[in-house]
C-alpha cells in the first residue's frame, strides 16, 4: 500500500517535534464570573497560595506523563500529585472555565474531563485527604470528535485548536442532576504530535477539588456515615427538574491507572498522515453528562471578583481561611 508523502516543510517541522517541550498547567478557574486559584509547579514559584483548588504536583517543567506510565500513579493527577486542601464551590448545572497558562499549537489532540466522588472514601474533609489511588473516574467530556477535519492539510483541526482559540481555556459542564458533595475533577489534554513514535503521546492531567452544591429548588438530605463522609439519603426535585440525582458510588467508574493503554488507537497513531477518523481513548462519556460541544467553546470575560474556596468539615462547608503567606 502506498502511503502519502509529507511536504518537505512539514517533514522539517515534524523532525523538530521531539525537542519541543510543552509547558502548561491550570492557572486558574472561573465559575460564575468568580476566580479561583490554580497551581504553578514551576521551580521557585512563590505565588501558590494554600487556598488553591488545583492539586499540587512536581512537574516543574510543566511536562507530561508518557504512555509507559499509564499504570503509574502519576497518570492520576500528574507527577507526585497531592490533594488540594481547598474546594471550589460550584452548583450542579454550572459551567467551569478552566484556564491553561498556554498551549502550543503543534500539540494537537483531544481534551477530556472526568469526575470522581470523594464521598464514602473515609474522609471527613471532602477531597483534601483522599487517597488518590481510591478514586474512580467517570468521563463527562471527551471533546468529541477530538479530530474535526483536515482543513488546510494534515494534521488538520483538533479539539486543542479550539482550546487555543478560546484563549487556552475549556468549558466543562457540571451535570444539573449531579448529587451534592465533594468531587475531584480530572481535566486532561493528550498531545499527539509525537504519537507516531514509541511512548510518544503526551498526557497532561490536572486535578481540581470541587464541592458541588444543589441548584435552587432541590433538597438533599445527608447523614453521617461512620466517619466516612456524607451519604445521600433522599432527593426532592423541583417541578422544573427531571430525573433523579446522579450519585457516583464508591468504586463506580474506572481507576485512572486503567484508563488508557499504550497501544490504544487514540494514543498510538500518526497525525501527519491522512486520517479518516479518530478513536478517542478511554471510557465512553456518561449518559448523564452535559459536555460543552467543541464548537461552543469560547473565551469568557476575566472576572473582577476573587472567589472564596471552601473547606469541608463532615457534611458542611466553611470558608477556607485566608492566608497571607504564599506556599
Amino acid at each position: 500500500m502506498h502511503l502519502p508523502t509529507l511536504a518537505p516543510s512539514l517533514l522539517f517541522l515534524h523532525s523538530l517535534l521531539p525537542v519541543i517541550s510543552a509547558h502548561s498547567h491550570i492557572a486558574y478557574l472561573i465559575i460564575n464570573n468568580i476566580h479561583y486559584n490554580g497551581y504553578d509547579p514551576s521551580p521557585g514559584r512563590t505565588t501558590n497560595l494554600p487556598n488553591a483548588v488545583v492539586w499540587p504536583n512536581t512537574a516543574q517543567d510543566d511536562g507530561f506523563v508518557p504512555p509507559s506510565n499509564y499504570t503509574h500513579p502519576d497518570i492520576i493527577c500528574h507527577r507526585d500529585s497531592t490533594p488540594a486542601q481547598a474546594h471550589a464551590p460550584v452548583k450542579a448545572g454550572d459551567k467551569i472555565h478552566i484556564q491553561w497558562n498556554g498551549w502550543p499549537v503543534s500539540h494537537r489532540g483531544p481534551v477530556m474531563s472526568y469526575l470522581a466522588s470523594c464521598t464514602g472514601l473515609n474522609t471527613t474533609d471532602g477531597c483534601a485527604s483522599v487517597d488518590k489511588m481510591a478514586l474512580t473516574w467517570t468521563k463527562i467530556d471527551n471533546s468529541s470528535p477530538g479530530f474535526l477535519n483536515e482543513t488546510g492539510g494534515v494534521p488538520g483541526k483538533w479539539a486543542s485548536d479550539h482550546l487555543i482559540a478560546s484563549n487556552n481555556s475549556w468549558l466543562v459542564g457540571i451535570p444539573h442532576n449531579l448529587a451534592p458533595g465533594p468531587y475531584v475533577l480530572r481535566h486532561e489534554i493528550i498531545a499527539l504530535h509525537y504519537a507516531n513514535k514509541k511512548d510518544g503521546a503526551q498526557n497532561y492531567p490536572n486535578c481540581v477539588n470541587l464541592f458541588v452544591e444543589a441548584p435552587a429548588g432541590r433538597v438533599v438530605n445527608v447523614v453521617a456515615n461512620g466517619g466516612r463522609g456524607p451519604v445521600l439519603t433522599t432527593t426532592t426535585l423541583a417541578p422544573s427538574m427531571t430525573g433523579p440525582a446522579v450519585v457516583l458510588a464508591p468504586g463506580e467508574g474506572v481507576k485512572a491507572t486503567k484508563l488508557y493503554k499504550s497501544d490504544d488507537p487514540g494514543v498510538s497513531l500518526d497525525i501527519y498522515r491522512t486520517l479518516t477518523g479518530y478513536e478517542i481513548p478511554g471510557p465512553t462519556v456518561a449518559w448523564w453528562a452535559e459536555p460543552v460541544p467543541v464548537k461552543s467553546q469560547k473565551k469568557v470575560s476575566e472576572p473582577l471578583t476573587t472567589g472564596t474556596p471552601v473547606r469541608v468539615e463532615g457534611t458542611r462547608t466553611v470558608p477556607f481561611p485566608v492566608e497571607k503567606t504564599a506556599a
